[in-house]
């Protein structure tokens, strides 16, 4: 088969093989400035295609890897701010 021919057909079939995904490797400390921004987090499981536990978190357009053990200070942090959300209400009376 010529080279070209080949390209050509790898070319044309990468969008049908489908997305990488994008595994965390390690899970470094993530310092708590970074996780007061998180907009939303994704669970990275081991027993799918990647290969540790992990937590994605999205920041800003960025994406950080953190431990598991993480997510109890994401659930810490979005009850504090639903209950300031919830002060707040209450002191303009909505």
């Amino acid at each position: 088969m010529d080279f070209r021919a080949l390209v050509l057909i790898l070319c044309l079939s990468l969008p049908t093989i489908g997305a990488i995904p994008k595994c965390c490797v390690k899970t470094p400390i993530v310092p708590l400035n970074i996780l007061m921004l998180v907009n939303k987090y994704d669970v990275q499981h081991s027993h799918g295609i990647c290969d540790i536990d992990a937590i994605k978190l999205h920041v800003k357009g960025r994406r950080y890897c953190a431990h598991p053990k993480v997510l109890k200070v994401l659930e810490m942090l979005e009850e504090k701010r639903r209950l300031q959300r919830q002060a707040r209400a209450s002191w303009t009376g909505i």
